[in-house]
């Protein structure tokens, strides 16, 4: 998709809402870009908080998510969208990219200083970039296994110079004087749903086969592989096992397991090449396989994809397993999560503000009620 330009009232709709909110927050919304090239429409304007957007706030703007992953959600957007997002403090330049990645869509960026627009930027998807952000997980995960001084400055240097490439990943997108449009009823809207799968047990030969490597690797690293589940719900091993850090395994690594990432989006990974009967499969040592909201946002409420995990302590004994599903209520704590990120921002006392802080907590420990034990045979 070619994108010239953006009209300017979008820019200073955007601009406007920042500089309303203040404190450093951002606004975002998604664009379309007409046949002439040029971004003449968005969709509501989202506020978000000083270093984040709420992206399925964003996504409902254009259709109904209701019960989604974020990446059915994602496959909702129309083929001409892109992502808005001012930067508060900043020119517009664009050195990452999550949004692109995750999107698989152009990313523009409004940098906003005082009451003025500084600078407008557009990162497109490009196979470079997406190959970027896979040597960063690598080069992540290196620093870990550094076993010297002289090594980890190594692996130091080449972060850097990595990030250095960052710097090229987007260039400045013209402001225009072009009239908006309003048509929002010629949006097409995918139906792509996954299915919805009951898990009751895993292969004991997996589980073995991932707790052994985990022992091997060193104590509190986590390891996973790609599973799939039957009909039946029993889950077997599918992927390669592949090693990640401490309490994460990146995304691009994961799917690494059953697929090719290289010149590809994460979204075109978990889209087109992870199948969708695929379950994500890892450890946890030294616990007994409970899961919280960080491995729930990894897996299904992300990806759409079930997550289990086996809990072992250090001499490799399975304490137990666990499993989070795509459902409704997984979706809606979410969605509940991703509302009290920026409702603190509204609080005019101190006691309003606390009383939204604990709501977080009491959401975080909602995930571990969706963990629902199940037999390995």
């Amino acid at each position: 998709m070619n994108v010239s330009g953006i009209c300017r009232s979008i820019v200073e709709d955007l601009k406007a809402r920042t500089v309303e909110l203040s404190q450093g927050r951002a606004a975002g919304c998604i664009g379309l870009v007409n046949e002439q090239g040029y971004v003449s429409q968005r969709m509501n304007i989202v506020d978000g908080g000083v270093t984040s957007l709420p992206l399925r706030k964003i996504l409902s703007t254009v259709a109904s998510i209701s019960g989604l992953s974020l990446l059915e959600a994602i496959n909702l957007l129309p083929p001409n969208a892109v992502f808005i997002s001012t930067q508060p403090g900043h020119t517009g330049l664009i050195t990452g990219i999550g949004v692109v990645d995750m999107l698989h869509m152009p990313m523009v960026n409004i940098g906003v200083k005082g009451d003025e627009v500084c600078g407008v930027g557009i990162s497109f998807p490009e196979k470079h970039f997406f190959n970027l952000a896979t040597e960063s997980e690598m080069i992540e995960l290196e620093t870990l296994r550094a076993k010297t001084i002289d090594e980890e400055k190594a692996i130091i240097r080449r972060a850097a110079q990595l990030n250095l490439q960052y710097l090229d990943v987007g260039h400045e997108l013209a402001v225009v004087n072009e009239p908006i449009s309003d048509n929002k009823d010629s949006i097409e809207k995918s139906n792509w749903r996954l299915p919805r799968i009951k898990i009751y047990s895993i292969s004991a030969d997996i589980a073995d086969k991932l707790v052994a490597t985990s022992q091997k690797v060193g104590q509190g690293v986590e390891v996973a592989t790609i599973g799939e589940v039957d009909a039946t719900g029993h889950v077997t091993g599918k992927g390669e096992i592949v090693i990640g850090g401490m309490g994460a395994v990146p995304p691009r690594l994961l799917a690494s397991s059953v697929c090719v990432v290289k010149n590809k989006s994460l979204y075109e990974i978990w889209l087109h090449d992870i199948p969708a009967n695929a379950v994500i499969l890892h450890t946890h040592p030294g616990g007994t396989g409970v899961m919280h909201a960080g491995d729930a946002s990894a897996g299904p409420y992300t990806w759409g994809r079930p997550i289990i995990a086996i809990g072992h302590d250090k001499e490799g004994r399975i304490r137990g397993a666990t499993v989070i599903e795509l459902n409704d209520a997984l979706i809606e704590l979410g969605d509940e999560s991703e509302e009290l990120d920026c409702a603190f921002f509204s609080a005019q006392t101190p006691q309003e503000e606390a009383n939204i802080r604990n709501l977080m907590f009491g959401v975080s420990q909602q995930y571990t009620n969706l963990c629902n034990p199940i037999e390995i045979k």
